[in-house]
C-alpha cells in the first residue's frame, strides 16, 4: 500500500483506527478521500478506502432503520487538546481566546455543564480544543482526557497541581501546565513564579486571558508540543509561500518534495533552504537534509 500521502492525510487515517463508532469511523473515511493524493498505482488504494466506506454507510442505515446506532461521542479532529482544572480557573475565557469557541463566561463555578468545541488555528495549523466541565462538577469525566494528544491543566497558581495530576494516571498524550490569572499577582510575584518554573523545570507558562499575557507563546508551545513542522516553499526570484507544508518531525528536503508530487525529488538539481536548520541564509543541502519548523525551501529542477 503506497505510503505517498500527506500529513492530513495520515492524520484522518490514525482518527479512523482509534474510531469507536461507526459514525467517527464514515467520518474519517471521508476525510482520508478527500485529502487522497492520487496517483499511478494508488488506484487499488483508493478502491479499497471507497469500499470500507460503502460497507460502513450500508451498516449505518442498517441501524437507523431498527433503531440501533452507535453512541454519539466527541469526534476527533486531527491532533486534540483537552481542557482540564478546577472551578473558576478560567478554562472558558480560555478557548475562547485560542479558538473559534463562544462558551458562556461567568464568575459562577460550574458554568461548563457539556464539553465546548474549538479549532485553534495558528499560522497554517489547526488544532482540536475541548474544554470539559471542571472537576468537582457531577458532569466531569476524565476519560476524554485520557485518550487527548495533549491535556492542557489550567489552574491559578502551582499548588492546584496536586489536585489534578492523579485524575491524569490513564492519560496518554503530552501534558502543559498553564497559570493563568498572572494578572491578579505583582510584578515582583510574576517574577518569582516564572523564576520558580524556570528553575524546577516545570513544563508551564503563566498567562492571562483578560491581558492575554503569554497567549501567544502559549499557542506557540502548544505547536511545538504536537511534533510537526511547518515549511514553507518558494520559487526562485519569488517570495515564500503563505501556506506552510505540515509534516511530521525530522522530516527531509526530499519528504518535502515528494509531498508536493509523487517523483519530484527526482527532478531536483538544487535545493536551498533558509531558515532554523540552515548555517546560513540559502544554504546549499541535499535530499537527505533535516528540516526545521519555519524553514524555507527553494528548489530548482532539472
Amino acid at each position: 500500500m503506497s505510503t505517498n500521502q500527506g500529513y492530513e492525510y495520515f492524520a484522518a487515517e490514525k482518527n479512523y483506527l482509534e474510531s469507536k463508532t461507526t459514525e467517527d469511523k464514515i467520518s474519517w473515511l471521508e476525510e482520508m478521500i478527500r485529502n487522497f493524493k492520487k496517483h499511478k498505482g494508488s488506484e487499488n488504494m483508493l478502491a479499497n478506502i471507497k469500499q470500507r466506506l460503502k460497507k460502513l454507510t450500508e451498516k449505518q442505515e442498517k441501524a437507523s432503520k431498527t433503531g440501533k446506532s452507535s453512541r454519539k461521542s466527541i469526534r476527533k479532529e486531527g491532533f486534540q487538546i483537552v481542557l482540564i482544572g478546577p472551578a473558576n480557573s478560567g478554562k472558558s475565557s480560555l478557548i475562547s481566546k485560542l479558538t473559534n469557541a463562544k462558551p458562556l463566561i461567568t464568575n459562577f463555578p460550574f458554568s461548563t455543564t457539556s464539553p465546548e468545541i474549538g479549532t485553534l488555528f495558528h499560522e497554517g495549523i489547526k488544532a482540536q480544543i475541548v474544554d470539559i466541565p471542571s472537576m468537582g462538577s457531577e458532569l466531569f469525566d476524565i476519560g476524554l482526557a485520557n485518550t487527548a494528544d495533549l491535556v492542557i491543566i489550567v489552574i491559578e497558581n502551582l499548588h492546584d497541581i496536586e489536585k489534578v495530576t492523579p485524575l491524569l494516571s490513564r492519560s496518554t498524550g503530552n501534558r502543559l501546565i498553564v497559570i493563568n490569572k498572572s494578572d491578579l499577582l505583582s510584578q515582583e510575584q510574576l517574577r518569582k513564579l516564572e523564576e520558580t518554573i524556570k528553575s524546577k523545570k516545570i513544563n508551564a507558562i503563566p498567562i492571562s486571558c483578560l491581558t492575554n499575557y503569554h497567549l501567544l507563546s502559549l499557542k506557540e508551545k502548544i505547536i511545538s508540543l504536537m511534533n510537526i513542522i511547518r515549511i514553507y516553499t518558494k520559487e526562485p526570484g519569488k517570495p515564500a509561500s503563505l501556506d506552510p507544508i505540515i509534516l511530521p518531525l525530522n522530516s527531509s528536503v526530499k519528504e518535502v518534495a515528494e509531498s508536493i508530487r509523487k517523483g519530484f525529488s527526482k527532478n531536483i538539481e538544487e535545493s536551498r533552504i533558509t531558515g532554523p536548520s540552515s548555517k546560513f541564509p540559502n544554504q546549499k543541502v541535499g535530499l537527505s537534509h533535516i528540516l526545521k519548523d519555519l524553514d524555507i525551501i527553494e528548489f530548482h529542477t532539472k
